[in-house]
């Protein structure tokens, strides 16, 4: 009998975990957008700066002709950056949908779900919900753990993360 309740356990906890990573998918989703964006203002920064002069020479060494990719290849990348943002965008807000989606499930005024709203929609870190709630970290963590636990218990949800594991 031990044994079947370790192991009914292990299955909670993994459950548990896939849910979180479920709704971890708008955060991991906005930390690649902005990684994204940055990486395109990189770019635009580099093709605004002035070619440098160092080593420069007024006698022309007969190396006119040669073809380089140059400016082109900035205007390439950035334009595949900016393709790549546009479907990071539409990743995100569909994540977010999703993520939303499960929340109702849960009270709309319960604390649990305050707790998971601000931890995997607002994606604050655990200093900030602290603060913003006026909880020691233990208790929010037991709110987060009662949460899972009850989104866990719809039929719904246990689908949707079932659909989830198999993408992933």
């Amino acid at each position: 009998m031990d044994q079947k309740n370790k192991q009914r356990k292990n299955e909670r906890n993994e459950d548990k975990e896939l849910l979180k990573a479920y709704l971890n998918q708008y955060y991991a989703g906005r930390i690649k957008r902005t990684q994204l964006e940055r990486r395109l203002k990189n770019i635009r920064a580099e093709m605004d700066a002035p070619i440098g002069g160092y080593g420069y020479s007024p006698v022309n060494y007969g190396g006119t002709n040669k073809v380089g990719s140059g400016a082109a290849s900035f205007v390439y990348r950035m334009s595949e950056i900016e393709t790549r943002i546009e479907d990071q965008k539409s990743r995100v807000e569909k994540a977010l949908l999703k993520v939303m989606d499960i929340m109702d499930f849960l009270e709309e005024n319960s604390t649990e779900r305050m707790v998971l709203e601000l931890r995997f929609i607002d994606c604050k870190g655990w200093a900030a919900i602290e603060k913003e709630m006026h909880l020691s970290r233990s208790s929010l963590f037991s709110y987060q753990d009662k949460g899972l636990d009850k989104l866990l218990t719809y039929k719904k949800v246990r689908q949707i993360l079932r659909e989830y594991k198999k993408e992933v």
